[in-house]
C-alpha cells in the first residue's frame, strides 16, 4: 500500500510539502509530521513544509517554512489532506517536477502524478503515521507531536466514527516516540473572554429549518467577533448532539457576499449535499462556498433531503 509513496520519497532529494487553504490541525500536523519523518529517515534530503502559520498550531509545532520558486521547480511536491487541486493553498505546487497526493477525503479529482487516498482513515496524519510504521521509517519528537495533533483534531479527540484500532495503534507508536500530548491538549483547550463572547453569539442566534439547526453570520458581525469567514469549522459543532436536529450548519458571509458553508450530521450524508454546491469532504462533515446569500435556502432544502446513512458506514 505504501511502497509507491516510499519510492517517490526516495527518488527525490528536494521535497516541498503543501496542504489546503485555511489549514486545520490535520493539515499542519501532516505537513510538519511528514517533513520531520523524511528528514529523520533521510538526513541528506532537503524537505520543507509550506503554508500559513496559524494559532494555536504554531505554539504546538512551530512555524511552517518559506521557499523560493526556484526550489519548488527543482523539487517533488507532496500534497497532503486535499481532495481537489484548487484548494491547495500554495498553487506553486504546479511548478514541481513531480507530485504525489496523500489524503483521506472522499475522492474528488486526480490532480497529481501519483496518489494514496485512504478514506477509512480518520486523518491524513494517521496515514503518515501508518507509513512510518509499515515501512519502518523514523521520526523525532516534533514529528510525532505533529502527527498526534493531526489525529487528535480530525478525530474530535477520538469521538468521530472513523476512529479505529488502527488510529490507536498509530497514536501508541507516536506516544512512545515522545509525542507531547500535554502540549497539544493545553494549547487546544485555551480559551479567552473573547472566545466566550463568540460562543455566546452562536448559542443565542441560531435558526431552525425542519430537522436542521443553523446560523447565518453576516460579514460585519464576523468582524465584530473577530472571526474569519473561513472559520466555520471551529464553531459548527456548537450545535452537535441535539436530539431533534441531526443536521447542523454554519453560513459565514464574506465581504464580497460569498458564503463559507460548513455542514455536519450524526447520520446523514452531507458530503453529497456539499458536492451539489461545488464542495466536498467527509460523509458526515463537509463544506462548500456559495456565490451569494440567496443560495442558503437551496442548501437547507437539500439538507432536509439528505440520504440517511446505514449503521455500517
Amino acid at each position: 500500500m505504501f511502497k509507491n509513496l516510499r519510492k517517490f520519497i526516495e527518488e527525490h532529494d528536494k521535497i516541498a510539502i503543501f496542504s489546503h487553504i485555511y489549514p486545520d490541525g490535520d493539515a499542519v500536523g501532516s505537513i510538519i509530521g511528514l517533513r520531520e519523518l523524511i528528514k529523520t529517515s533521510y538526513p541528506h534530503k532537503e524537505v520543507f513544509g509550506l503554508g500559513s502559520n496559524v494559532q494555536p498550531f504554531v505554539s504546538i509545532v512551530g512555524e511552517l517554512d518559506e521557499v523560493s520558486d526556484d526550489f519548488i521547480k527543482e523539487s517533488a511536491a507532496i500534497i497532503v489532506d486535499v481532495a481537489n487541486g484548487e484548494r491547495v493553498e500554495d498553487q506553486r505546487f504546479k511548478l514541481a517536477k513531480a507530485s504525489f497526493k496523500i489524503d483521506h477525503h472522499i475522492f474528488v479529482e486526480k490532480f497529481t502524478d501519483e496518489e494514496l487516498v485512504l478514506t477509512k482513515r480518520i486523518a491524513t496524519a494517521e496515514i503518515i503515521g501508518e507509513l512510518m510504521m509499515k515501512e519502518k521509517l523514523r521520526t523525532n519528537k516534533l514529528g510525532a507531536t505533529a502527527l498526534a495533533l493531526g489525529i487528535i483534531t480530525d478525530s474530535g479527540r477520538f469521538r468521530y466514527d472513523l476512529t479505529s484500532g488502527n488510529t490507536f495503534s498509530v497514536m501508541a507508536r507516536l506516544t512512545n516516540i515522545g509525542a507531547d500530548l500535554a502540549l497539544i491538549n493545553e494549547n487546544l483547550a485555551k480559551r479567552s473572554l473573547a472566545d466566550f463572547k463568540k460562543r455566546g453569539h452562536f448559542l443565542s442566534n441560531y435558526e431552525t429549518y425542519e430537522n436542521v439547526i443553523y446560523i447565518i453570520v453576516p460579514y460585519l458581525k464576523l468582524q465584530e467577533l473577530d472571526i474569519l469567514p473561513s472559520e466555520g469549522s471551529n464553531y459548527v459543532n456548537t450545535y452537535s448532539n441535539l436530539d431533534d436536529y441531526p443536521l447542523w450548519a454554519t453560513f459565514f458571509i464574506e465581504k464580497d457576499g460569498r458564503v463559507f458553508v460548513e455542514l455536519r450530521s450524526k447520520n446523514y450524508n452531507v458530503q453529497k449535499v456539499a458536492t451539489l454546491f461545488g464542495g466536498g469532504g467527509h460523509l458526515k462533515a463537509s463544506g462548500c462556498r456559495l456565490e451569494n446569500e440567496a443560495r442558503i435556502a437551496d442548501v437547507l432544502q437539500q439538507l432536509t433531503k439528505a440520504e440517511e446513512l446505514k449503521d455500517e458506514v
